[in-house]
């Protein structure tokens, strides 16, 4: 069972409104999420700043600026190798997009594809990331728990599993497998050229599109052997 712990290391956001999101992150992940993937129950926990998080934990992290340019935020690994996602609060607002979904948009993919070599292979033999968020990622596909906004995911229907049947998002925002809505995004396994990135519409004016480094996808390109420890892990010990 993944036990998440939440850090606030962010001057723009407190301390309340991050605890605030908590019940939201565990509704979505044990009543919608895990269902629908075959995940685990996960716990989660606020952990606040100077203490140190329980060694074994997986992290959620919001921070201010984003440490790589154009990465609204991002998968990395903790000290002891445990998955980490880190938010930047500041990077998000400047893109116009909710923190809340960004937050959410990281957990569900960080729990289906904790370390970032998941992949589905379709009928013509051609591999498609496990980034569930990326097709449907947007805060007007997102929807309300309580009043905390998370961010739509993509059903295993999406990738033509289970022979394509039933819903392709939750939601019901996209209608057919391995759609891209508007501003939306996916990659694929190209033989010739690696890994490639599939657009929607509208993406030209999205940042979350570009392959920083050390954004989530340019990290998949690299591989982990590639991955460079985080800032924020030191932090934390």
């Amino acid at each position: 069972m993944p036990h998440i712990a939440v850090m606030n290391e962010s001057s723009l956001i407190s301390d309340y409104e991050v605890q605030d999101m908590l019940p939201a992150f565990s509704q979505q992940w044990n009543q919608d999420l895990s269902p629908v993937w075959g995940l685990e129950a996960a716990t989660f926990e606020f952990v606040p700043a100077n203490t140190p998080a329980t060694p074994g934990t997986w992290w959620l992290v919001f921070l201010d600026q984003s440490d790589h340019a154009r990465a609204l935020a991002y998968h990395d690994l903790t000290n002891d190798k445990q998955p980490l996602a880190k938010v930047f609060v500041k990077s998000l607002r400047e893109a116009n997009e909710l923190v809340s979904v960004g937050a959410t948009h990281e957990l569900c993919e960080m729990g289906v594809d904790p370390w970032l070599t998941g992949a589905y292979q379709d009928a013509n033999g051609v591999y498609w990331a496990a980034e569930i968020c990326d097709p449907v990622q947007g805060d007007q596909y997102g929807y309300l728990i309580d009043l905390v906004r998370v961010s739509d995911f993509v059903t295993p229907a999406w990738f033509g599993l289970n022979g394509g049947q039933g819903a392709v998002d939750l939601k019901g925002h996209a209608t057919l497998p391995f759609e891209v809505l508007s501003g939306g995004y996916i990659q694929k396994l190209d033989p010739q050229r690696g890994w490639v990135q599939i657009n929607g519409a509208m993406t030209q004016v999205n940042t979350r599109v570009v392959a920083s480094h050390g954004s989530r996808r340019e990290r998949r390109w690299r591989g982990a052997t590639g991955w460079l420890q985080s800032d924020v892990v030191r932090h934390r010990r």
